[in-house]
């Protein structure tokens, strides 16, 4: 069984879990590292390694603290263009275009599941639906709606950052009947209401696959088949 777990999400920083039976894959790092420490139960040795999407401080603030430890961490700059074990954790990874700054999504595959990370991203060029994705977590950072382009750093927020639209069309296009869990990550503070983006991505979705939203503390058992009990 596979957990997801979120230490911190949006631009106070980011960073996430995914838990195995015996092993623990860390997805960002921006977040210091005596947060990511409390939310691992201090059990450092479980961590098979560092994703990195990033170098922007909300996704890689204890990178070198991290490296430090002596833990593993993949990142935009190790040129490595094929896929990796991390553990037991198959990683590849793919461009995303991030307002001119190297940027990655992540590929994963962990005990015959298959799960995609985007973040950061004002789009993607890349369709999955071929690979059946059973889990897909996902920028969901703004609504049209509440943008203003008197916004501050308005221009990064178009450019960097994927819209409920683009979310919704990603996930639509990446949704085959394998797909059981779809993740919102790095809400924006002013400009998303989750409760509304997370009911307008089940509208394209079968009513079986779960949606929620990556919160500080949240933990969400990643099921294997549709069946919740």
């Amino acid at each position: 069984m596979i957990n997801f777990k979120c230490l911190g999400t949006g631009s106070k920083g980011n960073c996430y879990l995914l838990k195995s039976e015996k092993e623990t894959l860390i997805l960002d790092c921006g977040i210091p590292i005596k947060k990511i420490k409390q939310g691992l139960d201090y059990n450092i040795s479980n961590v098979v390694g560092v994703c990195v999407s990033h170098f922007h401080g909300d996704h890689m603030l204890a990178l070198k603290d991290l490296e430090n430890i002596g833990l593993r961490v993949l990142t935009p700059a190790k040129d490595e263009r094929v896929g990796k074990f991390l553990g037991k954790f198959y990683v590849d990874r793919f461009e995303l275009p991030h307002n001119g700054t190297e940027n990655y999504g992540f590929f994963i595959k962990i005990d015959g599941q298959t799960i995609l990370y985007l973040t950061d991203f004002e789009y993607c060029k890349y369709r999955f639906d071929n690979l059946k994705p059973d889990h897909i977590f996902v920028e969901c950072n703004y609504q049209d709606k509440l943008v203003s382009r008197d916004l501050p750093h308005y221009e990064h927020k178009i450019k960097g950052h994927s819209s409920l639209d683009t979310c919704k069309g990603f996930v639509y296009a990446n949704a085959t009947d394998n797909l059981k869990t779809v993740i919102l990550l790095h809400i924006g503070d002013e400009t998303c209401n989750p409760e509304e983006c997370v009911e307008d991505i089940k509208t394209v979705l079968d009513s079986s696959v779960i949606v929620d939203y990556a919160r500080s503390g949240i933990n969400i058992e990643l099921k294997d088949d549709k069946c919740l009990f």
